[in-house]
């Protein structure tokens, strides 16, 4: 089995719309508060479609990490 190091990983970038948006903000927090974990990110507001495009900076994290780490 071949293991990817971190530096090899991308940034994983994703558009999220308002609902999605605020429940990964919710993960995120729940992540740090039960676990340790951070997931730093940044993200940019689209006021004409309303949606928010996130980018994980912790290149090993992805949205399923964040979204499913908790469930």
């Amino acid at each position: 089995m071949m293991q990817i190091e971190s530096k090899d990983m991308m940034n994983e970038t994703f558009t999220l719309d308002r609902n999605r948006y605020r429940d990964f903000t919710y993960r995120v927090d729940l992540l740090k508060k039960t676990k340790g974990v951070e997931a730093p990110y940044l993200v940019e507001y689209d006021t004409v479609l309303d949606t928010f495009e996130v980018t994980l900076l912790h290149k090993s994290y992805d949205l399923n990490f964040v979204m499913g780490e908790l469930t």
